[in-house]
């Protein structure tokens, strides 16, 4: 179970961004793309769930990385 959450978050943050870049595209989206400051949140969102992703994955490597 751990390693298949393990999985699904290194994969989310490739998602993530494919997805931004998807919604980002004016001439998919039309005038459905994102906002300067609802790309602001979201880029700050997956950059913080990358960093997180690389605790997880750290910490499933060496599991007394952090002490515990």
């Amino acid at each position: 179970m751990l390693a298949s959450q393990t999985l699904n978050g290194v994969l989310l943050p490739v998602i993530l961004i494919a997805m931004l870049r998807l919604i980002n595209d004016r001439e998919l989206m039309g005038n459905y793309v994102n906002g300067r400051i609802f790309n602001f949140i979201a880029w700050a969102m997956v950059i913080v769930l990358i960093g997180l992703t690389a605790l997880l994955v750290i910490t499933s490597v060496f599991p007394t990385f952090l002490g515990g």
